[in-house]
């Protein structure tokens, strides 16, 4: 464990019981009474919801920025093109991501990163939920991370029946430009309708210090057409059809765009590449006023390419899926249970150009949760059921699983609560980007002859949470929280050659591009820590605090460094929020970052430096009814030079780090009209 810092641990304390500080905005005691009941049935104690709110403090460009203030989080890569989103130390190939439902599926490429293209300011809300539960949803190894769109509804003004929104911003460090319009319409009282595009143009990002990252930039274009029916009661039904492209010269093959610092290795041009994201989704809900149909259903299909641009090569994939599950509310004894029922199915189909090879994965699962509480005890018992096959030329990884979870939550006196949980994971996809299975012939290496075995994880937390009311000033609230985790993951599915890339196979006597073996790895990748959060708040003023501390270790106890889809942490982490509504038309924000050395390391990878940021927000709306917001944000006001520990790093033969530097003083303006 990365050793403690007492000065940073008297901050927390110290932010914590100063009475200079404060938070939610005041509510009278019935509405006290009312949010207590919601959090305790709705929101486990480690399941972090981002809203529409704090994203729109930050103006994100991508999908990155909107994970800046959860230290839970973090995406590592630098450019668009590169960046890998990491929850508690796992990559997101170990994660279910999903949009609308909709699962992200496999990487296409080997160096390319695994995060989506989406417009963050379609994104109503982001869940970022590591505790094991059985309704997580397939190869949920170290939990989910589920994005929600907005619809019409929320974005018309509550007068309005039809509208329109345009925005326009600038960012200085990538010189981007974006450009976005919405149409909204209320077709009657309970249907509405929205179309959408935006259109970012970016330049090669400036680092700290005034240097240019080559290969950074590119062009995002975004569109969206939904039907939504929300009505106050009844069945809520949405349909959406998304499609995103993103266009930019990138290394391709070998070292990868992903690895290194493209200033100091040119082994390589820049190829023109295009990803192309085709995503569309129906969802059926209907919470009936009867205790036993609480009912949610999606489809969705997806179709994700890769292509580049010299040669016209393409990977693709394509998904097909789905889930079902209704929630039983029922009082039984004295006990209060909230049961979910369910099942959910994909089949997703990837392919490659050049040469032409297909594979299958599939996964069928059944689930059941059980979520109990009665008087000060809350009890979760589930299990989850998993079908799975994945193809890898000549050989199936196929079989099933049955993955339980048990958590318990205890109120004690003085506010304090006690919650604990264990949880099992199973995943038959692997970690095997789709394009490398045009690399797989008869010569390849298959697990050694043996059948492969199913990717599996077991996750234990434990913690303490403290809430009290008007604990330092009247009408304030006071939130602390402690969580320690311990994720294993084992037999992951992953490429072992001596060579790295395929393209290098020459040097061991194979013809490239080869890939000499596929098996699962035999060691076992550990992450475990702890978290610190707190909040405090009343009146117009709110802060917040979390302090994250891990380390990836294999089974024997030694430091791991950062590997592509599998996992990796970094230096101690502490985010220091602060939102001050000024006034009502004006908010305005600050957030300190700092990440410590990374100095726990293996002997073949470098140390890492820590850095910190300094972020300024504020939103003005001039007194036009909403009609009109204007913001201001400043991301690495010093222009700080720095790395996340998880971008993937190198060193030169002086023993120089090499590794892609994160954008410099980052000025962004923005402003958004409605009418």
């Amino acid at each position: 464990m990365h050793k403690s810092n007492p000065l940073l641990l008297a901050m927390v304390s110290g932010t914590l019981m100063s009475p200079g500080f404060a938070g939610q905005a005041s509510h009278d005691p019935s509405d006290v009474v009312e949010l207590d009941r919601i959090v305790l049935e709705s929101r486990p104690p480690s399941n972090r919801r981002i809203t529409d709110e704090d994203i729109r403090r930050h103006q994100p460009l991508d999908v990155a920025d909107i994970f800046r203030s959860e230290v839970s989080v973090d995406v590592g890569g630098g450019s668009r093109n590169a960046q890998r989103l990491y929850l508690r130390g796992l990559e997101a190939s170990n994660l279910n991501v999903n949009i609308d439902g909709a699962r992200e599926g496999r990487n296409l490429h080997q160096h390319r990163g695994s995060l989506s293209g989406l417009d963050p300011d379609l994104i109503r809300q982001v869940e970022v939920d590591p505790r094991p539960s059985a309704d997580q949803g397939p190869g949920a190894l170290g939990g989910r991370v589920a994005f929600t769109t907005k619809d019409a509804q929320d974005l018309l003004l509550p007068d309005q029946q039809q509208g329109a929104r345009m925005k326009a911003a600038y960012a200085s460090a990538d010189e981007a430009w974006l450009g976005s319009t919405s149409l909204m319409t209320r077709l009657n009282e309970d249907w509405g309708a929205l179309a959408h595009l935006r259109a970012v143009n970016r330049e090669d990002y400036r680092i700290g210090g005034g240097e240019t990252m080559p290969h950074s930039g590119g062009q995002d274009r975004d569109y969206l057409l939904r039907l939504s029916r929300l009505p106050t009661q009844g069945q809520e039904i949405r349909l959406g059809a998304q499609r995103h492209t993103f266009t930019g010269d990138h290394p391709y093959g070998s070292r990868g765009s992903d690895f290194g610092d493209p200033r100091e290795d040119q082994a390589q041009d820049e190829v023109g590449q295009r990803v192309r994201q085709h995503r569309w989704t129906l969802q059926h809900a209907y919470d009936a006023p009867r205790s036993w149909l609480d009912w949610n259903g999606r489809l969705y299909y997806t179709d994700h390419q890769l292509q580049r641009l010299d040669n016209d090569t393409r990977i693709r994939t394509r998904e097909y899926g789905g889930d079902a599950r209704n929630t039983f509310h029922l009082d039984h004894a004295g006990i209060q249970h909230r049961l979910t029922l369910g099942v959910d199915y994909y089949l997703e189909e990837g392919r490659t150009e050049g040469p032409s090879i297909s594979s299958e994965s599939r996964n069928l699962g059944a689930f059941i949760q059980n979520r109990m509480h009665r008087g000060r005890l809350s009890l979760s018992l589930g299990a989850r059921f998993d079908d799975f096959s994945t193809e890898f030329h000549q050989q199936t990884l196929s079989g099933s699983a049955v993955s339980p979870n048990v958590s318990a939550e205890v109120a004690l006196p003085a506010g304090l609560t006690a919650f604990a949980g264990y949880g099992e994971a199973v995943s038959g996809t692997g970690i095997i980007p789709v394009g490398w299975m045009a690399y797989i012939n008869e010569d390849t290496n298959l697990n050694d002859g043996e059948p492969f075995k199913a990717e599996k994880s077991r996750r234990r937390e434990a913690g303490v949470r403290y809430e009290a009311r008007d604990a330092l000033v009247d009408r304030d609230r006071l939130q602390l929280e402690l969580t320690l985790f311990d994720t294993r993951l084992r037999n992951s599915v992953d490429r072992d050659d001596p060579w790295g890339s395929p393209f290098a196979s020459r040097r061991c006597g194979f013809e490239p591009p080869f890939v000499g073996t596929i098996r699962n790895r035999e060691d076992t990748l550990r992450t475990r820590g702890y978290e610190i959060r707190g909040s405090w708040g009343a009146g117009r003023y709110d802060t917040h605090i979390s302090f994250f501390s891990a380390e990836t270790l294999d089974e024997d106890g030694n430091p791991q460094a950062v590997s592509r889809r599998r996992g990796g942490t970094g230096g101690d982490r502490f985010v220091w929020d602060h939102r001050w509504a000024a006034l009502d038309s004006l908010t305005l924000g600050y957030t300190f970052t700092w990440v410590d050395d990374l100095t726990q390391v293996p002997d073949d990878a470098p140390p890492r430096d820590g850095y910190s940021l300094h972020d300024l927000q504020a939103q003005w709306d001039p007194g036009l009814n909403d009609r009109l917001t204007l913001s201001l944000v400043i991301h690495n006001l010093l222009d700080t030079r720095y790395a996340r520990h998880t971008s993937l790093a190198d060193t030169d033969d002086d023993g120089r780090i090499l590794v892609r530097d994160e954008p410099g003083r980052d000025i962004r303006v923005s402003a958004t009209l409605r009418f």
